[in-house]
């Protein structure tokens, strides 16, 4: 009797450690699995997209190449939200507007691709359009359809000559943003990407406003970090201990010092 309850014991405890051993006992807390979930998200970013010679020389001379099919003038240019109106305020008529498409290099590939272009004589700003596959900033890959705005030469608008933005239209997921909009960057003379993020275009100005994306999203898709607050003053430094001591107030400012 004895034995059996002894067999049985051991029986029991060995299968303790073997269930402790394998977590049989113990389910994922929620906010385990939530963390986990959360890591397993990219972090949003933008398409690693870039301004290629012939887009910049095109912005020099802007006018159709010899192989380019030109367009009637339209009510807009581009496609879904990633377009700009011909029609309107700032852009009577669409009379100072040049139509057309041809193959360009658009992304310094060496391969061209058909786009569609057009010249705003009036503001000086070339816009080209294309649907394009690209690679993300957090190593993704995607597609979406992108406008382009070059500022060109003596523009009104006192942009930099070559200078410009572009934005590319995301469903949500795309490059790892929680909602569907347009993204992108402006980019400098030299064809630099400067400030990015989601975008907002404003026709009546030929540019677009830029909201900065977080570097990683929480469980709600906004910003991880911490916001910021004001620096603490400096506390003062306390006084080396091989340092002289102070003279006193009053005291001679001529009386040499202990070293001379």
């Amino acid at each position: 009797m004895k034995l059996g309850i002894v067999r049985y014991t051991l029986l029991m405890a060995l299968a303790f450690v073997a269930c402790v051993i394998s977590g049989c006992s113990k389910a994922p807390s929620p906010q385990l699995q939530e963390t986990q979930q959360t890591a397993a998200k990219p972090a949003p970013s933008v398409p690693k997209i870039s301004v290629s010679p012939a887009v910049v020389a095109k912005s020099k001379a802007p006018k159709p190449g010899p192989k380019a099919a030109t367009k009637k003038v339209a009510e807009s240019f581009g496609k879904g939200k990633a377009s700009i109106p011909t029609k309107g305020k700032a852009h009577p008529g669409g009379l100072s507007h040049s139509f057309w498409t041809e193959e360009l290099d658009v992304d310094g590939s060496g391969n061209p691709v058909q786009v569609d272009e057009v010249w705003d004589s009036r503001h000086k700003v070339l816009y080209l359009s294309n649907d394009r596959s690209f690679s993300c900033g957090n190593g993704e890959d995607g597609t979406g359809s992108t406008l382009m705005a070059v500022y060109g030469k003596g523009n009104p608008l006192h942009k930099p000559a070559g200078s410009g933005w572009w934005m590319t239209e995301l469903d949500a997921g795309g490059c790892g943003v929680q909602d569907a909009g347009l993204y992108g960057c402006h980019f400098d003379a030299n064809g630099n990407n400067t400030d990015c993020g989601s975008g907002t275009i404003q026709p009546d100005a030929d540019d677009v406003v830029i909201i900065p994306l977080p570097s990683t999203q929480g469980p709600s898709g906004g910003a991880s970090a911490s916001p910021t607050t004001p620096s603490s003053p400096a506390t003062p430094a306390a006084p080396s201990s091989s340092s002289p001591p102070a003279a006193p107030a009053g005291g001679n400012a001529n009386q040499p010092s202990p070293t001379q």
